[in-house]
Order: C-alpha cells, then sequence, then structure tokens
C-alpha cells in the first residue's frame, strides 16, 4: 500500500481543470423570466390580499372596484408559473 502526499491529492476547486465553465453572460430569456417571475408573484399578493380582504371588509354583499383585484391572483399565477419554466428552460442563471 502506497502512501499518497498530501499534495499529490486530487481537490476539486479552481486549481482543478476538469471543473471549467466559461464565463457567460446571462441570456435574455432568463432574465426576461425572473422578471416575469417577480411581477407574477407580486400581482399574485395584490390580487390574494387585496380581494379577500375587501371581500371580508365590504358589508351587505355590494361590489366594490377594489373586489375586482381578486381577479389579478390567476393572471398572477400564470405569469409566475410561465416565468419560473423559462428559467428553468433557460438553465437557471
Amino acid at each position: 500500500m502506497s502512501y499518497i502526499e498530501p499534495d499529490d491529492e486530487f481537490e476539486p476547486g479552481t486549481q482543478n481543470p476538469y471543473n471549467y465553465e466559461p464565463k457567460i453572460r446571462p441570456s435574455g430569456l432568463g432574465v426576461f423570466s425572473k422578471w416575469m417571475l417577480i411581477l407574477g408573484g407580486v400581482l399574485t399578493a395584490i390580487g390574494v390580499i387585496g380581494g379577500f380582504s375587501t371581500m371580508i371588509l365590504v358589508k351587505g354583499g355590494g361590489h366594490s372596484i377594489f373586489l375586482d383585484l381578486l381577479m389579478l391572483a390567476p393572471a398572477g399565477s400564470l405569469m409566475a408559473f410561465a416565468g419560473i419554466t423559462g428559467w428553468v428552460i433557460s438553465g437557471g442563471k
């Protein structure tokens, strides 16, 4: 059994020639998908919080303009899902 010197050990890191990743700039799809994900999350939060709080606070069953905020929730969810899908397809960068 031979003894391996500490200098001869294979250690992954900056000096590893097999772990080379070229510097590439983020793709346009990845950046667009990140923004779509953020915007979808914001629209969903505004729709859920604004719509349901209006339903609870409005008495007598009257229709309020703010009740229409509830319609933002499904649109925001679809936008966030499309953003996540595009971000994964672009490589997550």
